[in-house]
């Protein structure tokens, strides 16, 4: 692609504040993550933002048609159904990074009395906006924060689901992430449930990549990286196969281990639990 292309794409990335936020942290932070899930029940239909702006074309692009944000949108929904499935009396439910917890602040609780929330998350920012939601829903005598470090948790047992997603994908070192199953294993109660995901590598970083190219969009797969490889520079290296993520549940004692995948078969969601 030109530059002259490239200088055009990131002007239209400065024009919204999607974009510029991109361009300042090469990421997305717990209020624009839940943004990103928000807008597929909202300005996709509308084609405005919560303000009443009219959304650019490229920001549409980047909401309703780039293949990672249709991943990352499915793979939200898939989380919901499986959470709320084990939604039950005396259940401690756990979110890591929490950001703002919506996911879990929007389960439907009818007819449950007694249950917990709990958020944690390293970044401040998020544990605020999440408080505040917890309010929004009436939910703040149900909820507790903590700002921990994901490797460093201290819980012993305390969970009877623990849902994380965000942090594998960014971490290159296997062993890092088996470390951090560790943890999550640790945290949970027996019997317990971790629900967590993982990106699997492209087919031109893997021969036997399990993506399913045929659903992606040749054009949208090229502007997309335009965007996020070659303008923003994002670092996403922790990309792993079914098989290893398998195996490193299974070396930190999680059984019963179950993938649910999106279409493309990008960010798939992963089930599994921990032996009575």
């Amino acid at each position: 692609v030109t530059v002259a292309r490239q200088l055009e794409i990131l002007n239209e990335l400065v024009g919204f504040p999607l974009g510029q936020f991109f361009l300042q942290n090469r990421g997305l932070n717990g209020y624009w993550t839940d943004y990103l899930m928000q807008h597929q029940y909202t300005g996709r239909l509308t084609g405005i933002d919560p303000e009443g702006r009219t959304l650019t074309e490229l920001e549409k692009f980047i909401l309703n048609k780039n293949p990672g944000t249709l991943a990352t949108q499915e793979r939200h929904i898939n989380f919901g159904k499986v959470l709320q499935n084990y939604v039950q009396e005396d259940i401690v439910f756990a979110s890591l990074p929490c950001g703002i917890m919506r996911d879990l602040l929007k389960l439907d609780f009818t007819g449950v009395e007694n249950f917990r929330l709990v958020g944690i998350d390293i970044d401040s920012e998020s544990l605020e906006l999440a408080k505040k939601l917890a309010e929004e829903y009436g939910l703040s005598e149900k909820v507790k924060f903590y700002q921990e470090d994901a490797w460093n948790i201290p819980f012993q047992e305390e969970f009877t689901l623990l849902r994380s997603c965000g942090l594998i994908g960014y971490e290159p070192d296997d062993k890092k992430v088996t470390q951090l199953y560790r943890k999550f294993f640790q945290a949970l109660k027996p019997g317990g449930i971790l629900v967590s995901s993982f990106k699997t590598p492209c087919p031109d970083l893997d021969p036997n990549s399990e993506r399913n190219i045929n659903q992606l969009n040749r054009d949208d797969m090229l502007l997309s990286k335009i965007i996020f490889s070659d303008i923003l520079n994002t670092k996403l290296r922790g990309f792993r196969s079914s098989s290893t993520t398998k195996l490193q549940l299974q070396t930190v004692g999680f059984n019963d281990i179950e993938f649910i995948w999106d279409n493309a078969k990008m960010y798939p969601t992963v089930v599994a639990r921990k032996p009575q």
